[in-house]
């Protein structure tokens, strides 16, 4: 991604966001690509390339608390409807009237709070790995781990306590070499047992649980993120989390109206799932978008071979699948 098509805008509550901008050629869509944790949008280094020459515009923001964005430490920052205001700001910045918005991990939680609050902004939304996040009322965590964990069969977010721990960043930063190791797995399974349950993820940095990187992973790509998160900690990363633990999130969804607390029925639905992700699972997915909520909707399904990284580890296949689904699909909804 050519550094020299980023750019800054400060949004209407006065934070600096840096994205990344090409525009899109005469007749097709602008793509907005929101990234997850923990990273930036150099997270879609691989598909950008692949867009580009199909023609789409391309808009992908460091999210708030990465890269070159601004980095509040006050969860109460990072609600849903505040970095709602601020990614339609970032499209008026750019006199981008209607976009395709696509996310992955918490993009995919960025992505629907804006079908929630902006569906006029959108013409399509895709998911990868963490499919459409809906409106559920504030609940204590503790109570939500143990229903997932008797649903699934072991906890899945008790990981979501030790971001939420005042320390996490002062951890991560001492044993980054093993947070890299489990962040991106060799062997995908190991998020049940090194991640997934509660305390388990500090114990593995604690011991200096270090394993081969993934195929997908270059060296070069582990050294930019650890130069990345060594300049700019995790303190305001983990907030993404610290929004939810502490139901920060859940409270200013209460502001949603009921009839828009699902994307629009006209708007097209991608979601690519990640075979081996063991914490994000296909089937929390397939049964969203399989629900009757969605009963009306044109929603695309395609699973991945691959773990919870799918955009670096499948790029190829995903800007094509992506291309095909807006040639078709989403042109024939939108009239494009």
């Amino acid at each position: 991604m050519d550094p020299s098509l980023y750019k800054d805008t400060i949004t209407s509550r006065r934070l600096t966001y840096h994205y990344y901008f090409s525009p899109a050629r005469p007749s097709k869509p602008t793509l907005l690509l929101c990234h997850g944790f923990h990273s930036t949008a150099y997270d879609w280094r691989r598909i950008v390339p692949h867009l580009k020459e199909k023609g789409y515009g391309i808009l992908a923001p460091d999210m708030l608390g990465f890269g070159e964005t601004a980095k509040p430490t006050d969860p109460a920052a990072y609600v849903p409807s505040l970095i709602s205001r601020d990614i339609v700001d970032i499209l008026d910045a750019e006199n981008l009237e209607k976009v395709v918005a696509i996310g992955h991990d918490w993009g995919s939680k960025a992505v629907s709070r804006l079908a929630n609050y902006y569906p006029e902004r959108f013409l399509a939304y895709a998911f990868f790995a963490v499919p459409f996040m809906g409106i559920t009322p504030p609940t204590d965590f503790q109570i939500s781990l143990d229903y997932l964990k008797q649903k699934y069969g072991y906890e899945i977010y008790g990981y979501w306590s030790f971001f939420s721990a005042p320390d996490a960043d002062e951890v991560i930063q001492a044993h980054i070499d093993s947070f890299v190791s489990i962040s991106f797995p060799y062997d995908p399974t190991i998020w049940k047992t090194r991640l997934a349950p509660t305390g388990a993820l500090r114990r593995s940095l604690l011991e200096d649980y270090v394993a081969p990187r993934p195929s997908y992973l270059s060296e070069e790509d582990k050294k930019h993120f650890v130069e990345t998160f060594r300049r700019s900690g995790f303190e305001a990363p983990t907030c993404w989390y610290k929004v939810m633990t502490s139901q920060l999130s859940a409270k200013d969804d209460g502001q949603i109206p009921f009839e828009r607390a699902l994307p629009p029925m006209s708007a097209p639905l991608y979601f690519g799932a990640a075979k081996q992700d063991y914490i994000c699972l296909p089937k929390i997915g397939y049964a969203v978008f399989g629900s009757d909520g969605f009963s009306k909707h044109s929603v695309t399904k395609k699973e991945y071979d691959a773990d919870h990284w799918l955009i670096l580890s499948k790029p190829d296949e995903i800007a094509h699948d992506l291309n095909a689904w807006i040639e078709s699909t989403v042109a024939t909804k939108a009239h494009l």
